[in-house]
């Protein structure tokens, strides 16, 4: 019997790994409409390196707005530039998103919504737009979990329109500081748990029929921390390995933020995709990330809030050269500082 099983168990695995054949960039398309998202400094399960959190990472993590004290909103958009375009290849796509974090006593609720369109040979997505929403709350001191229910429409020029939906689970876990590590966070998800859409596109085998994506069932974990302080500048770092289909392929992502006080922030990022390079070869390869980012303080209403411009560039597949440009704002200030106790 345990034979049958363990036979069963491997003609499955080896199915689904036969099978995996999403197009160049069908993993990770959500990180292309925001720059933020672009660049690493809010795409990790952990929150990013230091821990900023905006409407579109529930998509890596449910759980992340948990800790956000303020309402945020924020709106992006992303122009996909072929600038090494053949025959009959499409030389232009975009991609924009919008959404907003607010929190309550009760938890913090989260919505975001993307559009991306990128028919180019070298990332055929298709026309893609996606819905999240969701809840997060914290239920420790240092614990923190959420859940998202998501939707998706895809088409393509000439073809007709295919729907999924789903959900998504993680926790995001304080551990504190370990060794030269200070602030130290884990995030654990588990993405994509539904009805995939069966859409019509080319893979990263060309020879292949392209498989559904995001692929169902992806588990991701990411670390983050910060790792030096001189001066007025402060430098962290974040890593996450996702998985697709449990073991079908792997993903790792890799951002490094530098930031100079409270204001100025620099961050870089690179996505290693096993899949991509070992199928795709050159045309699999992205170069890293550059992203900036600048906090100018306001005045909204009768409250000091926070406008926060952010752009970030990398090469992508076949020279396809994403550009995004987005601003977020933070209704009000976070509280930073301890709680204060007056007597008589």
């Amino acid at each position: 019997m345990k034979k049958i099983i363990m036979a069963a168990v491997l003609a499955a695995s080896t199915a689904a790994l036969f099978a995996y054949n999403p197009p160049m960039g069908g993993e990770e398309f959500l990180r292309l409409s925001n720059p933020e998202m672009l660049s690493g400094a809010a795409s990790s399960a952990a929150g990013g390196p230091s821990g900023n959190v905006i409407p579109a990472s529930i998509t890596y993590n449910p759980a992340l707005p948990s800790g956000n004290e303020i309402i945020t909103f924020d709106l992006s958009g992303t122009a996909l530039i072929n600038y090494d375009k053949e025959d009959f290849d499409k030389s232009t796509g975009y991609a924009f998103e919008t959404g907003v974090i607010v929190p309550t006593k009760f938890a913090a609720f989260a919505f975001t919504t993307s559009y991306t369109c990128s028919e180019m040979n070298g990332m055929p997505l298709g026309k893609i737009w996606d819905m999240h929403t969701g809840a997060s709350k914290d239920v420790l001191d240092w614990l923190s979990v959420g859940a998202n229910v998501y939707f998706r429409s895809y088409s393509k020029t000439g073809f007709g329109k295919k729907y999924g939906f789903g959900t998504d689970v993680g926790a995001v876990a304080k551990v504190g500081d370990f060794a030269f590590l200070k602030n130290v966070r884990l995030g654990a998800s588990l993405l994509n748990v539904g009805k995939p859409a069966k859409f019509t596109t080319r893979g990263i085998d060309p020879v292949k029929a392209c498989s559904k994506y995001p692929t169902i069932m992806t588990p991701r974990a990411g670390v983050a921390a910060q790792v030096f302080e001189s001066g007025k500048w402060k430098g962290f770092f974040s890593a996450d390995l996702c998985m697709p289909t449990f073991l079908t392929n792997a993903i790792s992502d890799i951002a490094l933020e530098f930031a100079y006080g409270e204001n100025l922030k620099l961050n870089t990022s690179w996505q290693y995709n096993i899949r991509e390079w070992a199928k795709g070869g050159s045309d699999g390869i992205c170069t890293v990330s550059l992203g900036v980012s600048y906090r100018f303080g306001t005045k909204l209403g009768k409250k000091d809030s926070s406008v926060i411009p952010s752009f970030a560039t990398q090469s992508l597949y076949s020279g396809i050269l994403a550009l995004s440009a987005g601003a977020r704002v933070d209704f009000g200030q976070r509280d930073t500082s301890g709680a204060e106790i007056e007597m008589w």
